[in-house]
């Protein structure tokens, strides 16, 4: 003989497995959500190594006086000249990269008033502290001397209470080229 199941008991087990479900379903998709920001993050983390490595390639043979050309330099490294960009939703932008030039020294020196000072310096004394010998690229929160970066997630912030996520600086040392001067086309800057 088969026993029949009582309608209460019979209820009360779809409500558990409800309840299970719910419990496994905000499981899953935590690991989920967490999966995708993780991958987001690694993905940011490797758009920004490229960034400042083109960054540092354009500064290396720009015109260091012109600003206009600079902050192209800085737009074209970020993609901002595509439309859209990168797809970095957040705070990181091209005025988060800031460009330092170096002597031979690896100290960062301020750069003469043109191409063609720097010229003179570097052919009067190539080791000298006034002469830019490298170009060095850093991400960097904006109006500060190199505060790093913070990295907002998807998510959302309230998602790790009590952390900071920042990014590291990426900083791209490049041989400086011809920093925008050409011999023979008005080399005079005073």
């Amino acid at each position: 003989m088969q026993r029949s199941r009582s309608p209460a008991t019979s209820a009360s087990q779809r409500g558990v497995a409800a309840v299970e479900f719910s419990f496994c379903a905000i499981v899953f998709f935590a690991f989920v959500c967490g999966v995708i920001e993780l991958a987001r993050a690694l993905y940011m983390w490797s758009s920004m190594v490229e960034v400042t490595r083109r960054a540092g390639r354009g500064a290396a043979y720009s015109d260091f006086s012109n600003a206009a050309q600079m902050d192209e330099v800085r737009r074209r490294a970020m993609l901002e000249h595509i439309s859209g960009g990168l797809p970095l939703r957040g705070n990181v932008s091209s005025a988060n990269l800031k460009v330092d030039y170096l002597n031979a020294s690896l100290v960062a020196i301020a750069p003469p008033s043109c191409p063609a000072q720097n010229y003179m310096n570097c052919n009067a004394d190539p080791e000298g502290a006034t002469c830019i010998r490298f170009v060095r690229v850093r991400l960097c929160a904006e109006g500060t001397a190199c505060e790093r970066v913070e990295y907002l997630p998807i998510i959302g912030a309230g998602f790790f209470p009590g952390m900071r996520l920042q990014f590291p600086t990426f900083a791209t040392v490049t041989p400086a080229g011809s920093l925008g001067f050409q011999p023979g086309a008005g080399g005079n800057c005073m």
